[in-house]
């Protein structure tokens, strides 16, 4: 869905009169241009051109407002448009609905009655009400508007109350519809006074966090009046233009910001400063919404979007090398196999081993530590129930339990006495002290609310008796209890999906 707004100028529209020129309603004979204002009076309107005032003041001339609204009302008593003409966007239109333009907005000048005419007079509400007719004439399945708010174009501030209670309104309106979350902003400031242009840029700029925005500068034709053989001066009409994302501008300082954000795990920070760079990262920028879910322990639900969603976009596709896209394919079959195996119970939970690297990175070691207890805890359960360690009385339903035996759910604790008695670890073994150890540091941690170091995590493993090597970064020595708790029941594959994804995306944002 995209919606365009044109600030209009003076220099936008044209009128095809009886003689088959295309005359300018704001060329007035200065700056080199011909004089077509006072052909289209005498010869379009049959009426001499008058002044704004009692006398004929040369400063008063009657200009694009007055002459506006008499061709306006020509058109409307006829009911056609048709021989309006766009001067500077009549290709942008035609090109921007075909690519799915939904909504106009023409945003005239209608300055109050307190600037004297020698302003007044080049206001262009008139102007937005042809370029409107003619519009819905050409394309009735497109939305326009007219907005001519009376604000003189001097008042920067009034000006820029207006945008926001307006145009910025909108924009926020029609984002919170749910079928509007993919719109796309387009704004064409050429022409107008520098004012409107700029406010509307400022503007525009504040909406790239909430959806794509994008700036169409056509290009004006060389000539901008061509002479026919009879030394008729002809309104020329662009059939050029160039799109620059307004995100464009901001990349050389925000790029490091995002590929920082990504390098630490933040996705969240990471997809709200790609939200302005949709239009070069938009694959990027979905995968770091995806990843967010895996940050938010929603791993599931991560799964099944990159699955039915991501990776079956062309977008995607385009990117991806095709063997790399069939082994994610293929990672991802295995985790949300149809039929829940205690291999993809394994599969998917091995891939949280991703974030516990991720909040070492960022030497966060409480949150890496957490993550580490519960990844434990999770394998011990899966394998509880995967071995049924319930039947061979390996746990014991407490005393006060009144379910079903299968029903019983055995707390952390239950699950490494479990385990310590399988493989005949009695309590004086380094193994049962330094499970123990790290349950009791987990519960520690969230019953206290209190932190821990890196230091203090291998510290663990040497007060326990176990052998530590002081090359052996805590990552590895995390790894090993993951990988000793599951040997020989489950092998860890050499590659995780979540992490082959994240250094996909961090290599994307460092070309």
């Amino acid at each position: 869905m995209k919606t365009l707004i044109i600030t209009v100028g003076t220099r936008q529209v044209g009128w095809k009169c009886k003689d088959g020129i295309v005359r300018s309603l704001g060329a007035d004979g200065d700056r080199g241009h011909p004089q077509h204002i006072d052909q289209l009076y005498t010869q379009e309107l049959g009426i001499e051109r008058g002044y704004h005032s009692n006398t004929a003041r040369p400063e008063f001339p009657w200009s694009v407002r007055h002459l506006g609204e008499q061709v306006y009302q020509q058109c409307v008593s006829q009911s056609d448009f048709s021989r309006v003409k766009l001067l500077l966007d009549d290709q942008i239109i035609a090109k921007s609905v075909r690519d799915g333009l939904d909504h106009i907005i023409l945003w005239g000048t209608d300055q109050p009655e307190t600037v004297t005419w020698n302003f007044r007079r080049a206001d262009t509400l008139w102007l937005t009400e042809l370029m409107a007719g003619n519009l819905r004439q050409l394309y009735p399945q497109i939305q326009v508007d007219v907005w001519n708010p009376v604000v003189a174009v001097n008042q920067i501030d009034a000006i820029r109350q207006e945008v926001e209670g307006f145009i910025l309104q909108y924009a926020l309106d029609r984002l919170s519809k749910d079928e509007a979350q993919d719109l796309t902003l387009l704004i064409q400031t050429k022409g107008s006074v520098p004012q409107i242009a700029n406010t509307l840029e400022i503007c525009a700029a504040a909406l790239m966090r909430q959806c794509p925005v994008e700036q169409v500068i056509p290009v004006e034709p060389t000539p901008l009046f061509e002479l026919d053989a009879q030394n008729n001066s002809n309104a020329c009409i662009s059939d050029q233009f160039n799109v620059v994302a307004l995100g464009s501008y901001f990349w050389p300082v925000e790029r490091e910001r995002i590929i920082s954000a990504w390098r630490r795990g933040d996705f969240a920070e990471a997809k709200v400063w790609l939200a302005a760079h949709r239009d070069r990262f938009e694959v990027v920028y979905k995968l770091a919404e995806h990843l967010t879910l895996v940050s938010n322990l929603e791993l599931e639900k991560a799964f099944k979007v990159l699955r039915d969603s991501w990776l079956r976009s062309n977008a995607v596709h385009k990117l991806v090398l095709p063997n790399e896209l069939q082994t994610w394919q293929t990672q991802l079959q295995e985790i949300l196999s149809p039929k829940t195996t205690p291999a993809s119970r394994y599969r998917q939970a091995w891939e949280m081993v991703v974030l516990i690297e991720l909040a070492t990175n960022r030497e966060n070691w409480t949150t890496a530590f957490l993550q580490f207890a519960q990844l434990l805890e999770r394998l011990l359960a899966i394998r509880a129930k995967t071995e049924t360690w319930l039947t061979k009385k390996l746990i014991i339903p407490k005393d006060n339990y009144r379910g079903r035996p299968e029903d019983y759910t055995p707390g952390f604790k239950e699950l490494i006495d479990a385990w310590l008695t399988l493989h005949k670890f009695n309590d004086t073994s380094s193994w049962y002290k330094l499970l123990d150890a790290i349950r009791e540091k987990r519960n520690q941690l969230i019953h206290e609310g209190k932190s821990i170091n890196e230091t203090e995590i291998r510290s663990l493993w040497t007060k326990s008796g176990m052998p530590v090597d002081p090359k052996t970064s805590t990552v590895d020595l995390m790894m090993t209890v993951l990988e000793t708790v599951i040997k020989k029941c489950w092998h860890p594959p050499d590659t995780l999906l979540l992490k082959s994804l994240y250094e996909w995306g961090f290599q994307q944002l460092s070309r």
